[in-house]
């Protein structure tokens, strides 16, 4: 039985993009209730707000129970579509990935919404660099297709999104690493994963 899932967050990819990649890529029909931005029109999301379980979104209803939390409802989604590692040592080292991409989007996420120009210059040249170096350097280590256990786990598909950071900065911010960027285009070429965002 197809479960009943409904994801709801604001009509931008930031949050709620991990949980849509994980959506399309498991082929998992779901209603994607997308809110105005609330610096477009407040109304939406502040009758939604005092309903919500932390006054935040995402939020992801399944079948009847709602999750909040943006990367607890992507663990909760990579471990139902098999994607979150084959062994607990996997699924650590997924997290391991997961939580060093997330902490590149937090910083830059923090950075745009300060609409501070002058640090999200140096973090495109010198975090972003180091991040996908040291990413490139994991992925060779654990053989050099994907991030762990030789098979496609959730971590792979969430570098898909942050090497498209680049729609964000305008930079190919994986230009420089080969592996990455084959990595990355592996994600990509998924045919549930194209036209998202």
């Amino acid at each position: 039985k197809m479960p009943n899932v409904k994801l709801t967050y604001f009509d931008l990819r930031a949050r709620a993009e991990p949980c849509r990649l994980l959506l399309a890529y498991a082929g998992t029909k779901y209603e994607d209730e997308r809110l105005a931005a609330p610096w477009d029109n407040m109304a939406p999301w502040a009758a939604l707000k005092p309903n919500t379980p932390w006054g935040q979104v995402p939020l992801l209803a399944w079948d009847g129970e709602i999750i909040a939390q943006s990367m607890a409802c992507a663990r909760f989604l990579a471990r139902e579509f098999n994607l979150a590692g084959r062994t607990s040592m996997e699924m650590a080292q997924v997290d391991e990935i997961i939580d060093v991409i997330q902490d590149l989007l937090n910083a830059w996420y923090s950075l745009y919404h300060a609409k501070d120009t002058a640090g999200q210059q140096k973090f495109l040249e010198t975090n972003i660099p180091t991040g996908m170096a040291q990413l490139e350097k994991k992925l060779e280590s654990r053989g050099g297709q994907f991030m762990v256990g030789n098979a496609f786990s959730w971590a792979d598909l969430i570098f898909l999104y942050v090497t498209d950071m680049k729609l964000m900065a305008n930079k190919a911010v994986d230009a420089n690493f080969p592996q990455d960027q084959e990595l990355g285009g592996k994600g990509g070429q998924h045919p549930q994963c194209e036209g998202l965002g």
